[in-house]
């Protein structure tokens, strides 16, 4: 609650509808696999991994702006640093959750997940992101990411 009284819904206090522990419009398990990779990468700290379920040109938003990546340098650049930033705060693994999944056509779809990092000796951080996939020469990619919850401490703008 806030200190108006409204409530505040977070995806992880709010469990969604499931029919077999799958969402109804649940994402395939080729996307499904895409994320799983997506998570082992950023779990090893590999930013150059991450990177590469990228396509160029991306966006990335966060409370601190907008990042559009044309070349391969600039987003190793970008998501090498982040990773150091994270194992800086103490990560010790991230995992997700499927909150929505809306495919459009055979080649895009937009997911959106509920990720949880956990740190040491800290409370583990919870946010959602929301991604827009292209698939490009038979592998999906990023195209877009809007991590519109997340909190970065050691950035000015959280």
């Amino acid at each position: 609650m806030t200190s108006t009284g409204k409530r505040i819904w977070r995806a992880w206090s709010v469990p969604l509808p499931r029919v077999n522990n799958r969402l109804p419009n649940a994402m395939p398990a080729e996307v499904q696999a895409f994320f799983d990779t997506y998570r082992d990468a950023f779990n090893r700290l590999d930013g150059c991994a991450v990177s590469a379920h990228y396509d160029r040109p991306a966006m990335i938003i966060h409370a601190g702006g907008n990042g559009v990546f044309t070349d391969e340098a600039a987003l190793d650049a970008n998501n090498v640093a982040l990773c150091e930033q994270y194992q800086k705060s103490g990560f010790l693994r991230a995992d997700f959750e499927e909150r929505t999944f809306l495919p459009q056509g055979d080649n895009f779809c937009v997911i959106d997940l509920a990720w949880k990092i956990e740190r040491r000796h800290q409370v583990a951080q919870q946010f959602n992101a929301s991604y827009s996939l292209a698939k490009r020469n038979g592998a999906w990619k990023v195209a877009a990411v809007t991590a519109y919850e997340e909190r970065r401490p050691w950035s000015e703008h959280g």
